[in-house]
């Protein structure tokens, strides 16, 4: 997807300092906010981003699709990665062991991005449809005007599909997005996604890849692969608390039910 214009924008003057969450929000905010989003920062967590990180690099061949490797091979690339974690990770992530060039930012993209216009050269967006509302895509996809004219915005992300779920991983795997719904996100609207970037003036052409996943035994080794990811994750403390409630059962019957 290639970022043709910017000129239809205002220029932003000032790089503003983005503070920290603990800043801007109470405790209580910040726990609600996490269990809306149904993550958390302990260990299991941060492997199932990992585990799907390179589930989806074996699927694609590549952690991206965009042709920018070449750029980005030569040096002088700048890239964004937004949601290259969760709110409540960002403790974790390395502060010593990591490239020179890599710097870990702790912000909302939905409170705006405090860079200055045509910044970047690749900006990718991880898993969003689980947290935006439409409007909120409306505002997070006006304000990649950061990228470059002649840069690249990829969007990853995952369909709501059933395919190869088993009676009770389909269940809870429905409780899911009805938790979601409830947040006012649209998980449908990650199929018209490309009716949203063709409605801002500062975006070319829209490319679309898709690939098909069969959970479970019958997708081979990814399939498996994939339910580890999602049983782990419907078994994680926090999707416990929302999923029973939102199922209608206590938390020790929808263990029993999950295991």
């Amino acid at each position: 997807m290639g970022n043709i214009s910017s000129h239809f924008k205002n220029k932003r003057s000032t790089i503003k300092k983005i503070p920290k969450f603990d800043q801007i929000e109470s405790e209580q905010e910040r726990q609600e906010k996490i269990l809306s989003y149904l993550s958390s920062n302990d260990f299991d967590s941060i492997d199932r981003l990992h585990m799907y990180h390179f589930l989806k690099r074996y699927i694609f061949q590549n952690n991206f699709s965009s042709p920018i490797e070449d750029k980005l091979i030569k040096g002088g690339c700048k890239v964004l990665d937004a949601r290259s974690g969760t709110v409540e990770n960002i403790p974790l992530y390395p502060q010593e062991i990591k490239p020179n060039n890599l710097e870990f930012i702790d912000a909302d993209v939905t409170n705006g991005l405090s860079f200055h216009d045509n910044e970047f050269d690749f900006t990718h967006l991880e898993n969003m449809g689980l947290v935006l509302t439409p409007d909120q895509w409306d505002f997070v996809l006006s304000e990649l005007i950061i990228t470059k004219p002649g840069g690249y915005i990829e969007v990853s992300d995952r369909r709501n599909s059933n395919n190869g779920e088993g009676p009770i991983l389909r269940k809870v795997s429905e409780a899911f997005w009805a938790t979601r719904s409830k947040q006012n996100v649209d998980f449908k609207l990650i199929y018209n996604l490309d009716s949203k970037f063709e409605l801002q003036p500062n975006i070319g052409k829209v490319h679309r890849i898709e690939k098909d996943l069969i959970m479970g035994p019958n997708g081979g080794k990814s399939g498996l692969v994939m339910q580890d990811i999602s049983i782990s994750f419907y078994a994680s403390e926090l999707a416990v608390k929302s999923l029973s409630k939102e199922i209608g059962i206590s938390e020790e019957e929808y263990k029993k039910r999950s295991n």
